[in-house]
């Protein structure tokens, strides 16, 4: 029996790779320009790309565990796997062809993949006998919307709506991709905890400011004038929350816990998530104080700080753990992971100085060295793990 994070890592990966190299290319004015502007795109693939993928192929692999039943087959994924990488190839050549109407065709092949994949692991939540687990149905719940907006992604490029495209985006990356990595911060690390307990409290606060981001993300992008006093109150809701983050990432009780390497890059990502949520806050403040454009930067920065930050580098520590236990490697962190992890740390940082740059214009000049730096990762990681995952095998353990 295959097992199933083998097909979909491989396809993420090779996504992951091909996005990159696009992006650096783009960068670098080596390619045309197609019929969506570049940012748009950029933004599309990076939240509804290989994120999904890479989420599908953890929820493949644990779900089993969690809910107490028997193993997927892989087997069965490998096909849609593919299909969904060369879907976005597809769409990335169709969109310098000038050929919308395929571009949008292309486009809604990763959605449909992305509500296959939700549908099987509902039902497989709503199974007799399936052990009850609020994460499993949050996850799944969380590629059914991500499933949903990539389809009205595809719709909005197929009658020219570059805003609705961005909407459908922010909207499964805000509430879709974001909602399951703050469930599965919780259920995989002994983050979001107090006294050695879940908190669902912090969970919950969590959740709700992924809503209130989505909302201020879309009141930007339609041009909604909101009141000055909204903007500071969203600043200190979200300052509220990012001091509750920290605080918590710094436990005393922890201590030991971050002295291990997973956890201490687990720890990396969470401080991002703390930061992301206090760029953002500032943001806001920028905003309600009539400074446009230290808002627009501050929250171009939140937003790297959140999805290269904190979904960056928890999705590297926890792909690559499930690639070396399933391969039976007893080490999931070993010298090549730790370098990339701190690449990754490296080009974030510079991402987040190149938001500046509506501020300090000099900054923009980083742009092409973090894309560069970005593509080097993702041909490090597929070097690195795609071997084990495209050698076919049983798994040798499943996740908790």
């Amino acid at each position: 029996m295959l097992s199933p994070h083998r097909p979909l890592f491989a396809a993420a990966a090779a996504l992951w790779l091909s996005s990159a190299l696009w992006w650096s290319a783009c960068l670098l004015w080596l390619l045309p320009a197609g019929v969506l502007p570049v940012s748009v795109l950029h933004g599309w693939l990076m939240s509804l790309g290989m994120m999904p993928l890479f989420i599908a192929g953890f929820a493949g692999t644990s779900f089993p565990r969690w809910l107490d039943q028997e193993p997927l087959d892989g087997s069965r994924l490998l096909l849609p796997a593919v299909a969904a990488w060369l879907a976005w190839v597809g769409l990335l050549l169709a969109d310098a062809a000038g050929r919308r109407g395929l571009a949008a065709g292309f486009a809604a092949v990763p959605g449909l993949f992305m509500l296959g994949i939700a549908v099987v692991l509902l039902r497989r939540c709503a199974r007799h006998g399936a052990r009850f687990s609020v994460h499993a149905w949050g996850i799944a719940a969380g590629l059914l919307w991500g499933g949903l907006c990539q389809l009205c992604a595809a719709l909005a490029v197929l009658v020219e709506q570059a805003t609705l495209l961005q909407a459908a985006q922010r909207l499964g990356l805000w509430l879709g991709v974001g909602s399951i990595f703050m469930l599965a911060l919780q259920r995989l690390t002994p983050f979001v905890h107090q006294q050695g307990r879940r908190a669902p409290g912090l969970l919950i606060g969590l959740l709700l400011s992924l809503l209130l981001r989505a909302g201020l993300d879309l009141a930007a992008l339609w041009a909604w004038p909101l009141p000055a006093p909204m903007h500071l109150l969203a600043a200190a809701a979200l300052l509220c929350l990012a001091v509750f983050v920290l605080r918590d990432a710094q436990r005393r009780e922890l201590l030991a816990a971050r002295r291990t390497p997973l956890v201490a890059q687990l720890h990396a990502g969470y401080v991002w998530l703390g930061l992301s949520l206090a760029l953002d806050a500032l943001a806001q403040g920028g905003a309600g104080l009539g400074r446009p454009d230290l808002q627009r930067a501050l929250a171009v920065a939140a937003l790297h700080a959140l999805t290269l930050g904190f979904m960056g580098t928890t999705l590297l520590a926890m792909a690559s753990r499930v690639s070396a236990v399933q391969q039976g490697r007893s080490v999931a962190v070993d010298r090549g992971l730790s370098l990339m992890q701190a690449l990754l740390q490296l080009l974030t940082a510079a991402r987040l100085a190149a938001a500046m740059a509506p501020v300090w214009p000099g900054l923009v000049d980083l742009l092409p060295a973090v894309a560069l730096a970005y593509l080097v990762l993702a041909l490090a990681w597929s070097l690195r793990y795609g071997p084990w995952l495209l050698q076919r095998g049983r798994g040798k353990s499943r996740e908790r």
